[in-house]
């Protein structure tokens, strides 16, 4: 887990995004495993290259898990959206509920119908059944209680490790970063600086 921290406006949710492939970078090249996707000045390599690299294997989890999902899909219907668009073939769905804690009768109500910290954790079941190799956790807690922050936050290191996924966690909370990331990067409108424990 790779922490990313600094003042607003400076750049880490377009990091992210560039990382993601959701933006392309004004300059550098961003590469998969040695293979450049992403050149400087507006240029990205062929969609059905980028696509195929980035779509599945790489993912977000959003600020506001609420409007992360589709207001008129029960969470079941967007869980199973992922499952028939990617091809996944039969899930356990409950075995995931069951590791984050949740209902199996959760599937069956609307996204609004549950707290944000259960949201959040319907958020990071979709992003698993993908078994993504890296995750973009943009703010992740910035919209929950106090109390559940820290759960989602175990939940995501958690995943991490058993599952062998990097993360970059994006936050303004610079304490929060040293405690559970392996390494930190501060950055503002100037400067960018590391630090590995």
């Amino acid at each position: 887990m790779v922490g990313l921290s600094g003042p607003s406006g400076s750049g880490k949710s377009t990091l992210g995004n560039i990382l993601l492939g959701l933006l392309c970078p004004s300059q550098g090249q961003v590469y998969w495993k040695d293979d450049p996707i992403f050149q400087g000045e507006g240029k990205n390599l062929p969609r059905e290259k980028t696509v195929h690299l980035l779509r599945c294997k790489y993912q977000k989890i959003f600020q506001d898990p609420l409007a992360s999902f589709c207001p008129k899909q029960t969470l079941g219907e967007a869980l199973g959206d992922v499952v028939f668009y990617h091809g996944l073939g039969n899930i356990p769905l409950d075995r995931h509920l069951e590791r984050l804690g949740l209902d199996p009768d959760m599937l069956n109500r609307y996204p609004h119908q549950l707290s944000g910290g259960e949201l959040q954790r319907m958020a990071l079941i979709r992003v698993m059944l993908l078994k993504p190799s890296f995750i973009v956790a943009d703010e992740p807690t910035s919209r929950l209680d106090l109390s559940v922050q820290a759960h989602i936050i175990r939940l995501i290191a958690g995943f991490s490790r058993s599952d062998g996924c990097a993360v970059l966690l994006i936050s303004h909370d610079a304490e929060l970063i040293q405690a559970v990331c392996d390494r930190c990067i501060y950055i503002d409108s100037l400067t960018c600086r590391g630090s590995a424990p």
